[in-house]
């Protein structure tokens, strides 16, 4: 199983939109986060080898992302417009409903998507969704973030390694290897640009919601499993507990050793949580 055998692409309004599509049974839409380097494959093709086994895993690169193409400009906010492309990529799968996992952005993507369209969604699993939830204690840019917007205005290696550290809970984990990885796929062309572009329609005011996520999130009816990393440094583990109240389905497990990349650092919970609640 490689990112290269298992890549597909539909047209989504003119432009290539790539996925991964692993495995048969109930169909799982993957969203990726935000950072540097990031693609569907990075965020969780390690997970494929178990997930595939129960579910057929479909695997986004979202817009302007890994193999994705995206428009010359954004004119709206990213969250409502990767929402709106990834709806028609289960389109042109043939999809009526599909489950949603989302990682950080992703989830908020995931969130998004199904506020807007409820009867296109059955089930969510969301991983540390900043902006759905509503971090109240801790700075605002988290440290994490500030230190990816700091990446981003200068991307160096060491300000990869200073984002990378705020990733995880065990700090062993932020080998040299996985620095150089990212940082490689950071710097591809348009990569950077991209990750600016989709950071300026979140502080834009022409392209700013009126309405936060997490003021809206209540709306969502279907069954919601959050996972959170007790140490993440990114998105805040008190901000996972407003969403989990406001949404009537929703469980939130918290884990312990671990910082904002659940996938990872907690990678086998993670992969029963996701094969039991959907449906694998």
């Amino acid at each position: 199983m490689t990112p290269d055998d298992t890549r597909r692409t539909v047209e989504v309004d003119g432009r290539k939109i790539a996925f991964h599509d692993v495995g048969e049974g109930p169909p799982v839409v993957f969203l990726h986060g935000s950072g540097p380097g990031v693609t569907g494959w990075v965020n969780f093709g390690h997970t494929l080898p178990a997930l595939s086994a129960g579910l057929r895993c479909l695997v986004v690169d979202q817009p302007g992302f890994g193999a994705s193409e995206r428009p010359e400009r954004y004119d709206r906010n990213y969250l409502r417009f990767s929402a709106e492309t990834v709806l028609g990529l289960v389109d042109e799968l043939g999809l009526e409903t599909v489950s949603l996992v989302g990682n950080s952005m992703g989830a908020d993507v995931a969130v998004r998507l199904t506020l807007d369209n409820p009867s296109r969604v059955s089930r969510l699993l969301l991983n540390g969704a900043g902006g759905t939830g509503v971090p109240v204690f801790g700075p605002s840019p988290s440290e994490g973030i500030a230190r990816l917007m700091e990446f981003n205005a200068d991307p160096t290696r060491e300000r990869m390694a200073a984002w990378v550290r705020t990733m995880l809970s065990d700090q062993r984990r932020a080998t040299d290897e996985l620095v150089d990885a990212r940082l490689a796929s950071a710097l591809a062309p348009g990569a950077v640009k991209n990750m600016q572009d989709v950071y300026t329609t979140f502080y834009d005011p022409a392209m700013v919601e009126t309405v936060p996520l997490w003021a809206e999130v209540h709306r969502i009816k279907q069954p919601v499993l959050m996972l959170w990393g007790r140490d993440d440094r990114v998105t805040p583990v008190e901000g996972a507990f407003l969403p989990a109240r406001r949404m009537p389905r929703c469980d939130l497990r918290i884990y312990s050793r671990c910082g904002h990349w659940v996938p990872v650092e907690r990678q086998q919970a993670f992969e029963r949580a996701a094969l039991e609640f959907l449906g694998g």
